[in-house]
């Protein structure tokens, strides 16, 4: 007979415990239907290279020092080296979704890595990618390998969870089956993909596998030394199109270009939290201990800053590099030496892009010690940075004291998989980071200020001539036929009507520089503010083309993709600022290759040159005179935009860069096929010349148009001690010949 339960009084329900033990009650059960396979695999995982993620989590737990993915039309192949299962482990864990063996282990069993999976689900994530999936593994010591076989449909539409099947058996081990010829390992066969793989997927799958790891190189416990047995390196293969093999070379290279490098942990200092943060210049160190709150254990963290402008190393264009650090860049964080992928350039989890945008100058972190004037002037955008912080939840969990863990205040992942949970450990992480950039801004902002000079102005020459002018007039009235001091007051003569044409040509710059200053100030402002807005709307297409493809709608896609490919156009007729925008190219004086600033000048005016075919013949090995790229850059540029306008009527423009060393001087010449300039071709160099022959039809085509850019050629030219001239071009080809020389050095 059952017993009724005391009713509660006055509408009150009394406490747990006392309400469990009023009368007896009855047991059930939990059912779990097959369809959670599906919910948990596509839920948890939502993109593939985070399911592919899962399983290369999977072999770095077990020890493996090489994880190989193979990608092809009909199937995806991920093997290890590590220590593989037996079949009591296959069983007990394998085949248990949500087992929690992990959690009582930190170490993994060999190599005592910290292990990263923690929740049993991630072994779903095949489900995710293929409809069925094969299983070989070879336990350490075994010539047994285990062979398992999963059809996921199958399993799933048997209705219970505890139903759902997986078929296996035992055969002899193959040791040519795992990677580096090992004899034990696992492979993981996914059949029948669910995704089709287009040559923009693969590349970027390729991508985000290679970004799994830390880029930074030795950042991070899973980044060992080369030819260390025990590092772990991810090798990613497939015989479809799309993949960039130079890509992780080049990348790496301009990785270590960076101008500064910023370094923080957190750690236990006696009873309380401190965050130590180091900033790196080039020539100097600084370092700073900050109070942390003791919700976060252990953090550390490396953030490397660029300038993405002018040349780069390694090889990358800017524009690649701008478009790679638009999509990877920013500060992204590690659990356990794996990427979480929610953070990074897209989300603007330390507010950087925010604080940008609303023109904060003054940190809210930093102590009143370090406040500098526009300190945050200097703070670096996503699109500028690359940063790494590493950070352990499973021993976040084991620290944490226990009113803590039981209120959730400890650093923990979210189900997702993808990101920190936002609590009061991840407010403390953010925190610390970016106080350490922060801390990097105010630093840079007074090693400006302390280099900036203050220079008075000096005795004018003028001055200086009137002065020997009257010393010189006192030794002629002393001394009236002394030859010496008529030759001397000759040669004052002859240096005063020097200084008058110096002084003209003063004030004919002057009057070019004044208005070109303004204007180059106005451009790079504008130019600052278009990459911001660019970064922007590249984001919102790369939304819109997903939205497309996930609901095949072709018109949205098509369109996407032009404004896309019209985005990458405008894009490139920004490069002609970058020389401008890049301090080293503007400051550093340096003899540079003719050829290779040639060819750099035509590719970053490649969109306003057209249809005109520009080839090379190049001398090799000859130098321009020790200068800034950026005086080179403003020649070249000014030269073949005007040789560019001449051939706007050619059937077939044409323009040829040479160069050649005679008799120790070497020139550079820059012909075209086009209308020519006739005789006086010196007026050509005077302020506001201008001589146009152009069909009017054609000449709205044209760029330019005030009649600066030779005066401007030559005036640099001069400073650089090289003549520029119009010479007879010799050859039938070519109606136009500009021509720059120099003396060589030997």
């Amino acid at each position: 007979m059952k017993t009724a339960s005391s009713p509660p009084r006055n509408g009150t329900i009394g406490g747990f415990d006392a309400q469990l033990v009023a009368a007896k009650n009855q047991k059930t059960y939990f059912k779990a239907d097959s369809a959670l396979l599906r919910e948990l695999g596509e839920r948890l995982v939502g993109k593939p290279y985070i399911a592919l993620a899962e399983l290369i989590k999977n072999a770095y737990d077990a020890d493996a020092t090489r994880c190989v993915i193979n990608l092809t039309r009909r199937r995806i192949e991920v093997s290890d080296d590590g220590h593989g299962m037996t079949e009591k482990e296959f069983l007990d864990y394998w085949m248990t979704v949500g087992t929690r063996h992990k959690q009582h282990s930190e170490k993994s069993r060999t190599l005592g890595r910290r292990v990263t999976g923690s929740k049993g689900v991630g072994r779903l994530s095949a489900q995710f990618l293929a409809q069925r999936m094969q299983l070989l593994s070879t336990a350490r010591g075994s010539r047994e390998r285990l062979h398992a076989f999963v059809d996921w449909e199958t399993a799933i539409d048997t209705g219970s969870l505890t139903e759902a099947e997986a078929l296996y058996r035992l055969e002899p081990s193959d040791p040519t089956l795992y990677p580096l010829a090992s004899t034990h390992g696992t492979v993981v066969i996914l059949h029948d993909l669910k995704q089709t793989w287009d040559e923009e997927e693969i590349r970027e799958l390729g991508r985000q596998i290679w970004m799994l790891n830390s880029p930074i190189y030795l950042f991070g416990s899973n980044r060992r030394r080369r030819g260390d047995p025990n590092d772990f390196r991810i090798v990613f293969k497939t015989d479809l199109p799309g993949v960039d093999e130079a890509f992780e070379t080049q990348l790496t290279q301009a990785l270590d270009n960076f101008q500064a490098i910023i370094r923080g942990k957190i750690e236990r200092e006696g009873r309380n939290n401190v965050s130590t943060v180091s900033v790196e210049f080039e020539d100097e160190v600084f370092s700073e201990t900050f109070a942390c709150p003791d919700f976060l254990r252990e953090a550390d963290w490396e953030i490397r800053i660029y300038n993405l402008a002018g040349r780069q190393a390694g090889g990358v264009s800017v524009y690649d590099m701008r478009e790679y650090f638009e999509k990877y860049g920013g500060v992204t964080v590690f659990d356990k030496g794996f990427r979480l992928p929610y953070y990074g350039a897209e989300n603007d989890w330390l507010e950087l892009e925010y604080d940008h945008s609303h023109r904060r100058n003054r940190s809210k972190l930093l102590p009143d010690h370090l406040h500098v004037a526009r300190a945050l002037n200097d703070l670096p955008t996503q699109g500028r940075i690359f940063g790494v912080v590493n950070v352990n939840t499973s021993r976040e969990n084991q620290l944490a004291e226990a009113r803590r863990k039981n209120a959730g205040e400890f650093l923990k992942i979210q189900v997702s998989r993808d990101r920190l949970v936002a609590n009061k450990a991840f407010a403390a992480l953010r925190d610390a980071v970016r106080q350490s950039i922060d801390y990097y801004a105010t630093l840079k902002r007074r090693r400006v200020a302390e280099t900036v000079e203050v220079v008075r102005p000096s005795e004018r020459p003028e001055s200086k001539l009137r002065r020997l002018r009257r010393l010189v007039d006192d030794a002629v009235a002393t001394y009236p036929n002394d030859e010496t001091m008529a030759a001397i007051e000759g040669e004052l003569d002859d240096v005063d009507a020097s200084l008058e044409k110096v002084r003209e040509s003063d004030e004919a710059s002057r009057i070019i520089l004044g208005p070109l200053a303004s204007a180059g100030m106005a451009a790079l402002a504008i130019e600052h503010e278009t990459r911001k807005e660019m970064q922007g709307v590249r984001s919102k297409l790369r939304k819109l083309l997903k939205i497309a493809k996930e609901n095949d709608i072709p018109g949205l896609r098509e369109t996407a993709s032009e404004l896309t490919e019209w985005v990458d156009r405008l894009e490139a007729t920004r490069n002609i600022f970058l020389p401008m925008m890049d301090a080293e190219d503007r400051e550093r004086i340096e003899p540079l290759e003719c050829e290779g600033v040639a060819r750099t000048v035509v590719a970053n005016l490649r969109p306003l040159l057209g249809n005109v075919q520009v080839t090379f013949d190049m001398e090799e090995r000859l130098h321009f005179p020790a200068a800034a790229y950026s005086e080179w850059n403003a020649i070249l540029q000014n030269v073949l935009l005007n040789a560019a306008n001449a051939t706007l009527d050619a059937k077939v423009p044409r323009i040829e860069i040479s160069s050649e060393i005679y008799n120790r001087y070497g020139y550079l010449y820059v012909s075209d096929n086009g209308i020519g300039i006739g005789d006086n071709a010196e007026e050509l160099f005077k302020p506001f010349a201008r001589k146009s022959n152009i069909s009017s039809e054609r000449r709205e085509l044209g760029m330019g148009g005030t009649g600066l850019g030779l005066t401007i050629v030559e005036m640099i030219a001069d400073n650089r001690n090289c003549d520029v001239e119009f010479v007879d071009p010799g050859d039938s080809n070519w109606s136009t010949t500009f021509q720059m020389s120099w003396r060589v050095e030997r």
